[in-house]
């Protein structure tokens, strides 16, 4: 029996799922069968929703989210719920943010946003979504539950970050500092949920992708920043950059149950670098 891939019946949020990395993923999963809720901040992704809608067969849906405001994140969450009128069964927080700056150059909002976005935004969806699959309120007070004594409880639902090798090696020759650490936050984060919550059947994971040809590589500001990509494809060991079509492909992949459908792996950090941690 050939090996297939197949996400019909599956409720899929994916942040920044209208472009870049999010939008490979978006179309992988897609044409596997799921259905999406992909979260946008400014750039409406409505009409696109419709348009990958009528292309793969599948629902999708777009849904407005500010990822740093958690009251924002409780209410997406509950819209897609009622949307679909089920719970979702997988999230790929994909939603990030990047800048070139260094750090005697960075003020204190660069640095904040820089967190809120990429650390802190991941953060507030996984604990939305952990609360919402318990069936617990959006906002819980002490002593409401004590998760590590739930026994019996699989839920079988899966969380994927999307990382960076940012958050392994200090990327050069742009400095970016600040994004570095998020990325090494949100790394760790990954293993701390799941660790804390492996018990009952909430499957965290990251992937650190190196760089992939989207439009936040094109961030140059001057001639010197220009020449970031070539000196990257250079580091490159296989000589190119990912597209976000493989990088989608790959991601769901490694969601499916042929890594354990989401049973085995957790905690773990995927590199999908092209080689360039091995320098």
């Amino acid at each position: 029996m050939a090996l297939s891939i197949d996400y019909t019946g599956k409720l899929v949020l994916i942040t920044g799922g209208g472009r870049g990395i999010g939008l490979g993923i978006t179309k992988a999963f897609a044409s596997a069968g799921a259905d999406l809720a992909i979260t946008y901040t400014s750039q409406d992704s409505t009409s696109l929703a419709a348009d990958l809608s009528k292309k793969y067969g599948v629902s999708i849906r777009a849904f407005k989210c500010n990822v740093t405001k958690s009251a924002e994140i409780d209410a997406m969450i509950q819209e897609v719920e009622a949307s679909w009128g089920k719970k979702i069964d997988m999230a790929v927080a994909n939603a990030g943010i990047s800048q070139w700056k260094q750090t005697i150059d960075s003020t204190d909002e660069d640095i904040e946003k820089m967190f809120a976005v990429n650390t802190l935004g991941p953060f507030y969806l996984s604990r939305s979504l952990a609360r919402s699959w318990l069936d617990l309120p959006v906002s819980v007070g002490p002593d409401t539950v004590d998760v590590s004594e739930l026994k019996g409880k699989k839920l079988d639902k899966q969380i994927l970050f999307v990382s960076s090798i940012s958050g392994l090696v200090a990327m050069s020759p742009q400095r970016q500092a600040a994004y570095n650490a998020s990325k090494g936050g949100l790394t760790m984060l990954a293993k701390s949920l799941a660790q804390e919550w492996a018990h009952i059947g909430i499957y965290v994971n990251a992937i650190s992708p190196g760089y992939v040809a989207t439009d936040m590589l094109g961030n140059a500001a001057n001639e010197k920043e220009a020449a970031f990509p070539k000196e990257w494809d250079f580091r490159t060991p296989v000589g190119r950059f990912a597209t976000p079509e493989e990088t989608g492909e790959f991601i769901a992949v490694l969601m499916s149950r042929y890594q354990g459908g989401g049973g085995f792996m957790t905690g773990s950090d995927v590199v999908y670098d092209g080689g360039y941690t091995t320098l």
